[in-house]
């Protein structure tokens, strides 16, 4: 015999359409829409356990006012984004493994997933997008985080990049791995794929809230293409006397100009 399902409480049933309808909606229209229907939902006389013979299924009731058209377009435009950071946390997942690359081309892979992400969102979060009140404060607060965890792991590198460091590594290698080189590779392997994960968060509620959020993804997906970058430089290159002399100098002459783009992207974002 199978148990009956449990009608819905007023507050499951407008949580369920919350949430629908913001990933439908605009922020504003959505917002507006959830309003409407908190309205309808809390009326004194309204029957909890008729709501969905009355007001329909939840998701059905966000269908109704959703422009298809303008829907799946987003639909599109998130796959390509989602899958650009799906690329980011694999390739940062790959540093675990003893794969060696052969071809420099392949560190430019990374750099080439942020431009599209960052081109293609800005673009749409700008022209469809919405701003939704007061800058929030989460925002402000992730943004702080993630800038500070790319800054430390980019003068990490510088540190052990520099030719003295990687001297005294190779001297040692493969008998001692310094506690370094180790702490480097955790920070852009387990940083590139947290970054990945944090920008699709950052994706997710620029849509759902506030465009504004988007400068969180703008921002964790150059941090964790600058991590992906750099692991496939590592697995690339052979650490011999000329490499070491100027692996800093040659890394940094295109690590700056990548994070410097991210950063101009992010507050494009924000404004």
């Amino acid at each position: 015999m199978m148990k009956q399902q449990r009608p819905l409480t007023k507050e499951q049933y407008l949580k369920k359409f919350s949430r629908a309808v913001r990933w439908r909606l605009p922020p504003q229209e959505s917002e507006e829409a959830i309003a409407d229907y908190r309205e309808l939902v809390f009326q004194p006389e309204r029957d909890e356990s008729k709501l969905v013979e009355e007001l329909g299924e939840p998701v059905q009731a966000a269908h109704l006012l959703t422009d298809v058209k303008a829907y799946r377009r987003w639909l599109k435009i998130f796959a390509v984004l989602a899958f650009g950071l799906f690329l980011l946390a694999k390739w940062a997942w790959m540093g675990h493994s003893s794969f060696y690359f052969s071809f420099a081309d392949q560190w430019w892979y990374p750099v080439w997933v942020m431009a599209v992400g960052l081109a293609l969102s800005l673009y749409w979060f700008r022209r469809y997008g919405q701003k939704n009140g007061p800058l929030s404060k989460r925002l402000v607060l992730a943004l702080v985080v993630v800038l500070a965890f790319g800054a430390g792991t980019m003068a990490w590198n510088w540190y052990v990049f520099d030719s003295s460091f990687l001297d005294s590594y190779v001297e040692r290698y493969p008998l001692i791995i310094p506690w370094q080189v180790i702490l480097q590779r955790e920070l852009i392997i387990n940083g590139g794929m947290i970054c990945a994960l944090i920008a699709l968060a950052g994706l997710i509620l620029a849509k759902c809230y506030d465009r504004r959020w988007l400068a969180l993804y703008t921002l964790a997906v150059t941090v964790a293409a600058v991590c992906g970058f750099i692991i496939f430089f590592c697995r690339s290159i052979d650490i011999g006397y000329a490499v070491r002399s100027s692996a800093q100098s040659y890394l940094f002459a295109r690590l700056i100009p990548i994070g410097a783009a991210g950063l101009i992207g992010t507050g494009v974002a924000l404004c």
